[in-house]
């Protein structure tokens, strides 16, 4: 009985430290939970302000495609203040972007730039639109960002207008300087002490050098209008490509840049402009031996798969890092500046191949590694799904309207000014009739009356 008195204290004792254990417990469970509900305001807080003030436009929409949630960029974007609720297609109409976001539902994978120029008044806003699906436990859908290309795309053909004027303004004067220097070059040489002889070798040299640069843009300019002079026929690929692994041959021994090629023997016949694509597969040699290494390599390799004609211009220089991947075949780009001063030339190589592949419905890729080297893989479609348009005739075309319609024009000038001067006697006429009339001389009124008559009905006519 004793014993069991003096347990009880001990029992209230524990029951007291325990229960002063579990509220020392609770305190610091709701300090802890009272600072992560800080913490999620914080960056609750954070997330409203990014989602209101991001440069792009962002939706979130449900399974159906229906704008649940927008921010304020994405309404100016699409010129609409009541986007809530509205389908996608309703807001930014595009076949291909509702493709894009089925696909990467489906696979649980996001998609990248799908291009749309939104319907509306001139100026016509384009805008490129990338997204993920969104997958939750009470919610299911996608999650787009929308980036305004309107001014990019005007400064592009800002760019493309300039090289057009580049292109065709300066090559005759060049040819001129040119052709003249190396005249005087030429007569020079019978006279190789002559002070002469090195200024006017100098001249020739950056004449050579600077119509370089106005061929790359010329060839740029074509390449860029789809004009030809040659006629889209089919070929071995093989051949272009040893055809311009040759005539970059001596460039590769000076650099110490050897060139393998790696081919499976048999045809691989595609069709195309040759010329361009031999220009395209040369640019893509050139920026391999460019930025390569002495002693390196470059790989060449063409294969088929699938329906597609492959070929691969691998090096072993310097790489690309992964942020500079997708400007690499933007106009008068290079990497590093320092690079531009090293290797001169303005950096239209890889653009050229770009759009040269695009306009035979191919597209080009890039994988590097910065230190190791770089890919460039082409993908060619064996036969077009459709034929390569003819610029150049489209371009003949619209130079004899243009032809025809300022002829019309001088025209219209010459006649508007001789009605003008026929106008002007007329009113002549009619002062002078008025002069007659008062002064009573009616047979000289008549006179005047019947010229007048006579000088109208003959522009009428005329008209």
């Amino acid at each position: 009985m004793s014993e069991n008195f003096h347990d009880v204290p001990d029992e209230a004792e524990l029951a007291y430290a325990q229960a002063r254990r579990y509220g020392e417990d609770l305190v610091r469970i709701y300090q802890q939970e009272r600072a992560r509900r800080r913490e999620l305001e914080v960056a609750n807080q954070k997330l409203r302000i990014v989602w209101a003030t991001a440069p792009n436009g962002l939706a979130v929409l449900d399974e159906r495609m229906t704008v649940v949630q927008v921010n304020p960029h994405f309404e100016a974007l699409v010129g609409r203040h009541d986007c809530v609720g509205c389908h996608l297609s309703a807001l930014i109409p595009s076949q291909e972007l509702v493709t894009a976001l089925l696909d990467a539902a489906e696979h649980r994978v996001p998609f990248v730039n799908v291009e749309v120029t939104l319907p509306g008044p001139s100026p016509r806003r384009t805008v490129q639109v990338t997204g993920a699906p969104l997958f939750t436990e009470t919610q299911q859908g996608w999650v787009i960002s929308v980036f305004d290309l309107t001014e990019r795309k005007r400064l592009e053909r800002l760019k493309e207008e300039f090289i057009d004027i580049a292109a065709h303004e300066l090559r005759t004067p060049l040819a001129i300087i040119l052709g003249f220097a190396s005249m005087l070059d030429e007569e020079l040489a019978h006279f190789p002490d002559s002070p002469a002889s090195e200024s006017i070798r100098a001249i020739v040299g950056a004449a050579n050098r600077l119509k370089a640069i106005v061929d790359e843009l010329v060839a740029f300019a074509a390449v860029r209008s789809g004009a030809s002079e040659t006629t889209v026929d089919q070929f071995d690929l093989n051949h272009v490509i040893e055809q311009a692994i040759r005539a970059i041959a001596y460039q590769a021994n000076q650099a110490e840049v050897r060139i393998t090629l790696q081919s499976g023997g048999r045809p691989l016949l595609i069709s195309g402009d040759r010329i361009i694509l031999t220009q395209a597969i040369s640019h893509l040699l050139d920026n391999a031996i460019k930025f390569n290494q002495r002693g390196g390599t470059v790989y060449v390799r063409a294969f088929q798969e699938d329906e597609h004609t492959i070929l691969e211009v691998e090096d072993t220089g310097v790489g690309i890092p992964v942020a500079e991947q997708e400007k690499i075949f933007d106009m008068f780009y290079q990497v590093e500046a320092h690079m531009t001063r090293r290797q001169g030339g303005l950096g239209m190589g890889l653009a050229i191949a770009k759009r040269a592949v695009e306009l035979h419905r191919g597209h080009i890729e890039v994988s590097s590694t910065v230190g190791k080297g770089s890919c460039f893989r082409v993908v060619l479609p064996t036969v077009p799904k459709e034929p390569l348009s003819s610029s150049h005739v489209q371009m003949e075309i619209a130079h004899r309207q243009t032809l025809a319609y300022g002829q019309d024009l001088a025209r219209a000038f010459v006649a508007q000014r001789a009605l003008a001067q026929r106008l002007r006697q007329v009113a002549q006429m009619c002062r002078e009739l008025e002069q007659l009339a008062q002064s009573g001389n009616l047979s000289e009124v008549c006179v005047l009356a019947r010229q007048i008559v006579r000088e109208t009905s003959i522009e009428t006519e005329a008209r």
